[in-house]
């Protein structure tokens, strides 16, 4: 299935088209038609999925002007990593159109077409930060013994999760969810990731209802535009980054995780400089980059504070733009506060997660709102278990973790994590 997404411009028909690709010889072409009703740069993304996996994406951009003659630009390609697919693999792209409005379209074995949605309150950042700040208030009080009521705030969250589901996500596409559901074994949100709190979503539709939040019941990725499609991660090489001033028990998280990942983190630094991490970065990082530390999360943006002064995404433009995460896809887990936060930045979105996976980082895991720093290295500690120790893949070890830490005493953090990657990547064998 191929894909076109063309805000400002009018189609002339379908925006996406099956393709059949045959060994040894070329594919059929595709066209499609667009239009414009004025002059300007437009942007265009044609993606590639197999069933409801992603294979690859290509960006490109048409300039439109008066009274200027049609010129053909050059012949533009991408790279598509491999077709294979896991049975069950779906993904839910969620686009912003050029009037504001949102495409929703689940793709699976079966194609279906996307649906256009308009939130009634326009920007939905208003309505995800109030929630954030619940969450953030109900894992601080998790922590202080007596103050919280467990299952008080365990039937708080589903409500949450229970609205979400039924005014954030079109009817048409919660229908061919149900229709899906007994089949789903992951499923991975591409696109506009401000729109919901993808984790946070409970399924519930009279009296249709699975396991619980979607998070818990079925591995629940991210992709973010750029990203490529890794499914093999290597992990030969640890380094931990862990500046001064970092919560008391990062060193003790560090500590943990040296135990559990063995002789790939036996030798590995540990980071406090901001040019020490540059340098590791713009040199092109092998393996894994875990951070423990706190991050400042404001309109902003995000912010950790090294020995040697303040490190943002801004510092990771350099290894953006030229790609230099891209020959090796390492992983990079953020354990610290709303690392996977981001604000808008001109054309585009930028945090952490964005700037990491657009170098080329093969996955990334991080935080939506601020966590108990115990429930942090639980997770920490369970994620890597089950997908180095263990071999599990990225999406399942991510749902192991989950459930470590579900239960404890109304703390929220289970739900905060926010794993970018494909569903079936696996740590390659040292």
């Amino acid at each position: 299935m191929v894909t076109v997404h063309a805000p400002g411009l009018q189609s002339l028909g379908d925006l996406q088209q099956e393709v059949s690709v045959y060994p040894g010889r070329d594919s059929d072409v595709v066209r499609f038609g667009l239009r414009t009703t004025g002059s300007g740069l437009h942007a265009v993304t044609v993606r590639a999925f197999h069933g409801g996996a992603f294979l690859g994406e290509l960006r490109t951009q048409i300039s439109v002007q008066a009274d200027v003659p049609i010129r053909d630009g050059p012949m533009r390609s991408v790279a598509i990593a491999g077709g294979a697919f896991d049975p069950g693999e779906v993904t839910l792209q969620v686009l912003k159109g050029g009037d504001g409005s949102y495409s929703f379209q689940l793709l699976s074995e079966t194609a279906n077409a996307p649906e256009s949605f308009r939130l009634v309150a326009g920007d939905p950042r208003g309505v995800t930060e109030q929630i954030y700040d619940e969450l953030r208030r109900s894992a601080a009080s998790s922590g202080i013994s007596g103050r919280i009521d467990r299952i008080g705030a365990r039937r708080r969250l589903r409500n949450l999760g229970v609205q979400l589901w039924a005014a954030a996500v079109p009817d048409v596409v919660r229908r061919q969810f149900w229709n899906e559901a007994g089949r789903i074994t992951s499923l991975t949100v591409l696109g506009e990731h401000d729109v919901v709190p993808w984790e946070l979503l409970y399924p519930l539709d009279g009296g249709q209802e699975g396991d619980g939040f979607l998070a818990e019941w079925v591995p629940v990725v991210r992709r973010a535009f750029g990203q490529d499609r890794v499914r093999e991660l290597s992990l030969s090489r640890v380094s931990f980054v862990v500046p001064p001033g970092s919560p008391p028990k990062a060193e003790r998280e560090v500590a943990a995780l040296r135990a559990t990942l063995g002789e790939r983190a036996g030798q590995g630094r540990t980071l406090a400089h901001r040019a020490d991490v540059s340098d590791l970065i713009d040199e092109g990082l092998t393996g894994l980059l875990h951070f423990a530390c706190h991050n400042a999360f404001t309109t902003a943006g995000s912010r950790v504070t090294m020995a040697d002064g303040p490190f943002d995404p801004i510092d990771l433009a350099y290894a953006t733009q030229a790609g230099t995460l891209r020959p090796t896809h390492p992983m990079v887990f953020f354990n610290a506060c709303r690392s996977a936060g981001e604000i808008g930045w001109f054309s585009t979105n930028l945090g952490w997660a964005t700037q990491f996976l657009r170098a080329g980082a093969g996955a990334f895991v991080g935080t939506l709102w601020p966590v108990r720093s115990d429930s942090a290295l639980t997770f920490a500690d369970t994620f890597y278990r089950h997908l180095v120790a263990r071999g599990e893949s990225l999406g399942q070890a991510s749902l192991n973790a989950r459930r470590a830490i579900r239960d404890r005493s109304g703390d929220p953090t289970w739900l905060a994590y926010a794993v970018y990657g494909s569903p079936d990547a696996r740590a390659a064998a040292t």
